[in-house]
């Protein structure tokens, strides 16, 4: 694209043409061919000041490292020239995603005066990640103005760089809900590999013909032919159930990464982390029309992976699917918002025999407040149920921890 310096070139060659033209001296002509030579000559060289560049991004050490938000790395970017010829005046803009919109790292403007043949310029910069989620850098934006301004040549380098970033995650030391030695009160009658018979059910392929109930097979012999085979009581070490509020319930809307809803992913980060630290076998309640959760026990890598995709979308209530979802002997609910309709199924979790911990991130202290979470919190304290309310600003391992610890500290 030409420039406004090229215009005023090529007017001046104009205007030297038509004084040589009107009076006849040489050396007006030699002016204006130069000045039409200059432009013409720029013009070329421009053409290709971008052609062939490659670059590289490197994130971290460039082995296989987990990223957490709120951490700082160091990213890499390195441009080479593998041409014969030399590129000048090259500016580059970096546009970051990992960094906060507002910081001046979010978009860098990087200015190369000279790249030789076959050399190579590096650009370090450390960054804090802002936000966790999959994030995709957007093609590095190049632009020169060489050789002397008289056009403007742009182009974008696609470096695909994906980077999936976990939650800010806090090692918890303690936590109540886990820390209580499992009695054989907390055995919940569901199959599994113990030694206790619950009942009996149709034989399936794998089954130790030992567990063959011969009585329900002879009761039911001349109608279906079909062998029975006893059924167990689970009586591994209990589970947990983190069990996710993903409705997008009627908070007030902000750009801002400080939402209770980001603050419940974190905080099913640290549980979750510390479950399965402990030994526990930790699953996923969550509304999969948001996002599909994986089924049965989750390693730490599935549960860090899948909380950094979720988001807000989902159909139903957590409230709402409590009541249809089987849990396991321990139940960490997390409620981004203060839903009324919770109490009933918590409830109904508690008689059941549920080991059950509420934790409520209290809307009314985000900085863009929304109702308060203390009247429920009251409620679901007053049926005893475990609950911890949460506020913004304060370390949430810390008010996680026992209610004694709490008080002590």
């Amino acid at each position: 694209m030409p420039t406004r310096r090229a215009a005023t070139f090529l007017f001046l060659a104009f205007l030297l043409y038509l004084f040589a033209n009107q009076t006849q001296v040489g050396w007006l002509y030699v002016m204006s061919a130069l000045l039409a030579g200059v432009v013409v000559a720029a013009f070329g060289i421009n053409r290709g000041a971008l052609k062939g560049l490659v670059g590289t991004r490197q994130i971290g050490s460039g082995e296989y490292e987990e990223f957490y938000e709120g951490e700082e790395i160091s990213i890499s970017l390195t441009l080479t020239n593998p041409r014969r010829t030399s590129t000048a005046q090259l500016r580059a803009l970096e546009t970051c995603p990992l960094a906060d919109p507002a910081s001046e790292h979010h978009a860098l403007t990087i200015f190369i005066p000279a790249l030789p043949p076959a050399q190579s310029t590096e650009l370090q910069y450390l960054v804090e990640i802002y936000r966790r989620g999959l994030h995709e850098f957007p093609p590095l934006a190049l632009s020169t103005r060489a050789p002397f301004g008289l056009f403007h040549q742009k182009r974008t380098l696609p470096l695909p760089t994906p980077l999936l970033v976990y939650p800010e995650l806090h090692r918890l030391t303690r936590l109540d809900l886990l820390d209580r030695q499992p009695s054989v009160n907390l055995t919940r009658p569901r199959a599994g590999w113990g030694t206790e018979v619950i009942g009996v059910r149709p034989y399936r392929p794998g089954d130790s013909p030992r567990h063959i109930h011969w009585r329900s097979v002879a009761r039911l012999a001349g109608r279906s032919g079909q062998l029975i085979s006893k059924e167990f009581v689970d009586e591994s070490q209990p589970g947990l159930t983190l069990a996710l509020d993903l409705f997008p319930h009627s908070l007030p809307t902000t750009d801002s990464k400080h939402t209770p809803f980001e603050w419940m992913v974190k905080l099913a980060a640290s549980i979750g982390e510390y479950a399965i630290r402990r030994g526990y076998a930790l699953h996923l309640l969550t509304d999969e029309t948001a996002w599909p959760a994986p089924h049965g026990p989750v390693t730490r890598q599935a549960l860090l992976e899948f909380l950094a995709r979720v988001h807000p979308a989902g159909e139903y209530p957590l409230a709402q699917l409590l009541t249809t979802r089987n849990t396991q002997t321990f139940v960490a609910a997390i409620f981004p918002y203060p839903d009324p309709n919770a109490l009933a199924p918590l409830l109904s979790l508690k008689q059941q025999g549920v080991q059950l911990l509420t934790v409520l991130p209290d809307p009314a202290t985000f900085p863009v407040p929304g109702p308060s979470a203390a009247p429920l919190a009251d409620e679901l304290t007053a049926v005893g149920i475990e609950t911890r309310l949460v506020y913004f600003g304060e370390n949430w391992a810390t008010q996680l921890a026992p209610l004694q610890t709490s008080i002590l500290s």
